[in-house]
C-alpha cells in the first residue's frame, strides 16, 4: 500500500510527516494514538490526532474496539479481512480470517436492506496458557 497514492487519490496533502506517521504505523498490529505519541516526540500531538483521523476517514486505518479504555487502530489492509481474539486474563490479541464472516454479514444487511460500510467482531476469550 503506497500512502502517496492513496493520499493523492482523495486529495489530501501529502507530508514527509503523514508519510513517517503511517510507516510507523504499519509496524503495529494494533497500535494507540499514544504509542504514535511514543515514538514522533517531535511532532506535536494535535498533528498526531489530525493524521489518525485523516487516515481513518479515508480507510487507511480501522478502529479496532479491545475494550481497553483506549482507542485503537490497525492499518486497512484490503488483501485480507480479519477479527480479533482477546485473552481476558493476560491480554494477548490474535487475528483470525474473516472472509466467510463478512460475506455472511453482507448478505444478512442485504436482506434488512442495509448497505454493510464497516463491521468489527471481538470475541473475548482465555488462551491456552491461561486456561
Amino acid at each position: 500500500m503506497k500512502i502517496e497514492d492513496i493520499l493523492r487519490k482523495h486529495k489530501k496533502n501529502v507530508t514527509p510527516e503523514r508519510i513517517r506517521i503511517f510507516e510507523k504505523m504499519q509496524e503495529f498490529h494494533i497500535f494507540s494514538a499514544r504509542d504514535m505519541e511514543e515514538n514522533f516526540p517531535e511532532i506535536p500531538r494535535a498533528s498526531i490526532f489530525r493524521t489518525i483521523k485523516l487516515f481513518s476517514e479515508v480507510w487507511i486505518l480501522r478502529r479496532v474496539n479491545l475494550e481497553s479504555g483506549v482507542e485503537q487502530y490497525e492499518v486497512n489492509s484490503h488483501k485480507h479481512h480479519h477479527e480479533h481474539m482477546k485473552c481476558e486474563n493476560c491480554g494477548k490479541i490474535l487475528s483470525f480470517e474473516s472472509a466467510f464472516l463478512c460475506k455472511l454479514l453482507t448478505q444478512v444487511a442485504k436482506n434488512h436492506k442495509f448497505q454493510l460500510r464497516e463491521h468489527s467482531i471481538n470475541l473475548f476469550w482465555k488462551c491456552s496458557e491461561c486456561n
